[in-house]
């Protein structure tokens, strides 16, 4: 078992899992597996499967003193929920099922809250014993030794996240051969990945993409544009006097007024516009074929609304402010295709004029 598997599992399974390869790769079954497997027999589960339905035909000591009851002789379907959890039992049943179809030895790690009110991880071996049988041993883990160089430890560590999200179906001499993805499994990641998809790409507090995003959308919709010969215009908003708004509110309001800014902003922007935050109080929005003076009836339109806007932030207290807005726009047909940072950077110091100038109204790059 020279592999990272016996770096990681624990050396009561590992035992287990020879004792196992011995009586079983032979014969293909075990007659008398709380005999073969003595040593364990506190730490073993029996199961035996009919159809969907498993059945306790063991329950070791140290699991009963463990969990504070005795369910030899139960299925697992009538087991009662304050007991063995939905998700529990679902997951128990998957494993027991794969291990039952393929007769390869299923390993896993979980963690949980135990009824002694400790998270304690546990790790599980399922081990096909012939007939519809499964020998199940399970210990809590109570630290691994380190690995002896840094490869191999991290290498170890992968495995053990992986071992606390999948089953990992392993061969007989303990190699790694698959891991066992349920559909509760698979759902979850798809789900995973897709919030870490939008955690990625939009700001956390006002739901708007994110300067790396937004430069990423409105590129591809200049890009496009330059194609097609129209005309591409950006957006530069700055919130007028955000400090004092904080300084005479809290952070909180602070970041309520943020919220319902950006609110105001999508009823006053088209759906293909690209509303961004790019820090603080700043904000842009990408205007696809969109040339200087629809550009400007949109924002004077955004700015009318924010100005409008009125927010309580205490019993009998009203908060407003004003947004200054920068428009630059790349117009269809010039020589120079200027790229997002470009535009931003006309849109910025149209926006510094609108600010010069008092705050509370438009500004186009000259």
């Amino acid at each position: 078992m020279g592999n990272l598997v016996s770096g990681v599992m624990h050396r009561r399974l590992l035992q287990l899992l020879a004792e196992w390869r011995d009586a079983f790769v032979s014969s293909g079954g075990i007659a008398d597996p709380l005999t073969v497997f003595s040593a364990c027999a506190d730490h073993l589960l029996l199961v035996e499967m009919d159809g969907a339905c498993c059945r306790y035909v063991h329950y070791g000591k140290a699991f009963a003193d463990h969990f504070g009851t005795d369910l030899t002789g139960q299925t697992i379907d009538l087991v009662p929920p304050e007991i063995l959890p939905a998700d529990r039992r679902e997951m128990l049943e998957f494993e027991y099922a794969v291990a039952n179809r393929t007769q390869r030895p299923l390993w896993r790690s979980y963690t949980a809250l135990f009824d002694n009110g400790r998270i304690e991880t546990w790790q599980r071996l399922v081990l096909p014993a012939g007939g519809g049988r499964l020998v199940v041993g399970a210990f809590p883990m109570e630290g691994q030794p380190m690995a002896a160089d840094q490869d191999t430890e991290t290498a170890t560590g992968l495995l053990r996240l992986v071992a606390e999200r999948l089953p990992v179906v392993l061969d007989s001499e303990g190699r790694i051969l698959d891991v066992a993805l349920s559909l509760k499994a698979f759902g979850d990641t798809r789900q995973h990945i897709a919030e870490l998809e939008v955690l990625a790409s939009r700001d956390a507090l006002t739901g708007a993409a994110n300067l790396r995003h937004f430069h990423h959308l409105a590129g591809l919709e200049l890009e496009h544009g330059c194609r097609m010969g129209r005309a591409f215009s950006i957006l530069a908003l700055d919130i007028d006097h955000f400090k004092s708004i904080n300084d005479s509110w809290g952070h909180a309001a602070g970041d309520e007024a943020l919220r319902a800014f950006v609110a105001t902003c999508r009823t006053a922007l088209r759906e293909l516009d690209i509303l961004g935050r790019c820090g603080g109080e700043e904000f842009a929005v990408a205007l696809p074929n969109t040339g200087e003076e629809a550009a400007r009836t949109i924002a004077e339109r955004l700015r009318r609304q924010v100005e409008e806007m009125a927010l309580h932030p205490a019993p009998g207290a009203t908060l407003r402010f004003t947004v200054s807005i920068g428009i630059a726009t790349q117009r269809p047909g010039s020589p120079t295709h200027l790229s997002i940072a470009e535009l931003l950077a006309r849109a910025d110091n149209a926006l510094y004029r609108s600010k010069a100038e008092g705050r509370n109204r438009v500004s186009t790059f000259a």
